[in-house]
Order: C-alpha cells, then structure tokens, then sequence
C-alpha cells in the first residue's frame, strides 16, 4: 500500500519540480535574446548611417555636373519650328499675327507675304491666301519704297523678289525697279561727290600748310643766292647790299592765303519715306457685288507734312468709274505718317493701285 501512494506521492512531485525548472530556463533565455536583438539593431543602424552618408556623397557628386550643365541649358535659346514644316492652318495663323503686328514685308522670314506666298506653295488653289496676297501687294510696295529711299537696296530687292513670286506681271514693279536704278546711280554720283570734296579739302588743306612755311625757306634760299649776285655785279659791294636782300624777297613773297572757311554741317536726322499707320480698307460697291464684278482703281494722293491725306484723285481704273468712289474714299480714311527728311517732316505724293475681287 505504501509503494503505490508513495509512487503516486512521488509522481506530483517530480512533475512539479520539472515545472518550477523550465520557467527557470525561459528566465534565463530571454534576456540574451533581447541582448542579441538589440546588437542586431544597433549594428542595422550603424550600417544604414554608414550607407546613407556615402550615397548621400555620391548622389551630391554625380549631380554636381547637371546643376553645371543646367544654365547652359537655361541660356540657350529655344529653337523655333522652321516655317517650311508648319501647316497651313500654321502658316494662316503666322500670317494674321504678322499681319496684327504690321509685319507685312519684315523682318525676312517672318512676315504676312512670305507666310502665305507659303501657303499657296503648298496649296495652289488657296484663294484665301491668294487674295491675302493681293490685298498685300500694296503695302508690300510702299515697304519697297521705303527701303529704296533709305538705301536699303538688297532689302528692297528681296521684297521684290516675293512681289513677283506673288504677281509677275504687276506693271507697280517695273516702276519700282526703275526707281531702284535711278536711286543706286544717285547714290554712286553721291559718293563720288563727296569723295572729290573730301579730295579738294585734303588738297587746300595740304595747300595752307605748304603757304605758312613758304615764307621763311624763300628767305633761306634767297638770300645767298642774291648777295653773290650783286657781290659779282658791282666788284665791291659795301655789306648793306646783303642786308637789303632779305627784305626784298620778303616783299616780292606774297602772304599766305586765309584756309577756307568750313562748310556749315547738313543737318543730321532720319530720312524715310511715307509709312502706312492704317492701310486702306475699301467697301465693295453694291451694284458690283450683284453683278459679280471685279476690278482695280490706281489713286494718287498726297501726304502732308501732318501726315493727312489730300488731293486723292483716280488716275486709271478697270472697269471705269465702278469702284473710284469707294476707292477715294479709303485712301481719305487710310492714316500715314509722313515722310522725313533730315528729321524734318514733308509732303510726298504717292501713287497705289487698290485691288476689287470677290471671293469665289
């Protein structure tokens, strides 16, 4: 009876001092786990700080030469599209700008009548740019007039280059060609003028300076030449026959001329033709718009000192007396600004040829 109870008695006990010996073996484990863990951490830190400031160093290092490289890429100018691959909605939406901006002839490549002589490359039956281009061909000739008047002269036969490209048979451009060759030849006459003057200024120059030494090297010269003369002359000549040569020559000499008086200065200003602040807008008559009829008027005019239109009269039109009228009329509400001349503001008398078409 004892060794079963005392087996069974035993039995708990062994079992509960098993139990008490595990707790005391989780005890001891766990704080050396936390120990590990945390040398784990802390060397997981150290790594990441080592990592992060080298590749912050390196990130610092390789970006340097884009921050470089950035103000030339700031400083160069952005390229704009060249105008032979824009569209023609492109080149029509170019056109009105310029055309809003008075760029009817320059600057070169960018202006209303290249944009839609453009056009009409691309399209040939574009009647918009075609009558665009008629509408233009005015203003077009009075930039030529312009450049002519200035000197412009490689301007000016650009732009008539494009105005035959748009109309070669326009007879406004034969007149301005010979207008171009008068011109060059007053030119060439000019310079030629001038360089003679500045020739004949060196000359007289050159001319006042000789005269102002004249004087003294006659004396030099003279005087030696003199006194052996009237020594050999009279045998025995006292020494005041010397004396008096000097004198002689001085009288025989005559003074230097006065150096010419200088011309006054040509007065120094801009000299231009006529410039077109509001161009000419016509109304199409009524009667030839029920008649689909088409047309042209040349009216001659003159603008004032004050930049007023007066004296507008037709001098030939096609058909007659159809669309003169309308045509005064515009060029009476058309708005110029005068041509100058030195700086100084005068009259000129134009001549433009206003075109009437319908579109189809």
């Amino acid at each position: 009876m004892r060794n079963p109870i005392g087996e069974g008695v035993s039995t708990p006990r062994s079992v509960a001092a098993s139990g008490k010996a595990m707790p005391r073996v989780r005890g001891l484990a766990l704080p050396q786990i936390i120990v590990i863990v945390l040398g784990l951490a802390l060397l997981a830190v150290a790594a990441w700080w080592f990592l992060g400031s080298g590749g912050t160093t390196v990130t610092s290092t390789a970006t340097a030469p884009t921050q470089a490289a950035a103000p030339g890429e700031n400083s160069a100018p952005n390229a704009e599209p060249a105008s032979a691959d824009l569209s023609v909605d492109q080149l029509y939406k170019e056109a009105r700008a310029a055309m809003s901006e008075n760029r009817m002839v320059t600057p070169a490549g960018k202006n209303a009548l290249e944009y839609y002589l453009r056009i009409v490359a691309k399209q040939p039956d574009d009647n918009g740019a075609k009558d665009a281009l008629r509408e233009l061909f005015p203003f077009a000739t009075a930039g030529v007039e312009d450049q002519i008047n200035q000197g412009n002269f490689d301007e000016a036969n650009r732009i008539m280059a494009l105005l035959a490209t748009a109309d070669p048979s326009n007879y406004t451009l034969t007149i301005l060609r010979s207008k171009l060759d008068l011109k060059k030849k007053q030119a060439d006459r000019d310079l030629a003028q001038k360089a003679a003057q500045e020739a004949a200024a060196a000359a007289a120059a050159t001319r006042t300076a000789q005269g102002g030494t004249a004087p003294g090297a006659s004396e030099a010269g003279a005087t030696p030449a003199t006194a052996p003369a009237s020594i050999a002359a009279t045998g025995a000549e006292t020494s005041a026959a010397p004396a008096s040569t000097p004198t002689e020559v001085a009288k025989a000499t005559p003074p230097p001329s006065a150096a010419p008086t200088p011309a006054p200065p040509a007065p120094v200003g801009e000299t231009r033709d006529v410039r077109v602040v509001t161009p000419p807008r016509p109304a199409y008559p009524p009667a030839a718009v029920r008649n689909r009829q088409d047309g042209w008027v040349e009216v001659e005019f003159t603008v004032a000192a004050d930049g007023s239109v007066q004296n507008a009269h037709v001098t030939a039109s096609e058909p007659s007396r159809v669309f003169d009228r309308e045509a005064v009329r515009a060029v009476q509400q058309a708005k110029f600004e005068p041509k100058l001349e030195n700086g100084q503001a005068v009259a000129s008398t134009l001549r433009r040829r206003i075109e009437f078409k319908l579109g189809n």
